[in-house]
């Protein structure tokens, strides 16, 4: 029983950072829209996501 709710803790888990890494992305691209983050650091905030979703 708590191997199973630990997995599903596990996958939980990882759907919610998913989540999170997706409104961020959204987050990043509105903010360069508006001038406040510029191209090269978009291409560093997304180079940043996708190793970070990589190592989950």
């Amino acid at each position: 029983m708590s191997e199973l709710l630990g997995a599903l803790l596990t996958l939980l888990l990882f759907f919610l950072a998913g989540i999170c890494a997706e409104l961020f992305k959204i987050w990043a691209i509105a903010y360069k829209r508006r001038g406040y983050v510029t191209k090269r650091q978009l291409r560093k905030i997304e180079k940043w996501l996708e190793v970070m979703e990589t190592r989950v």
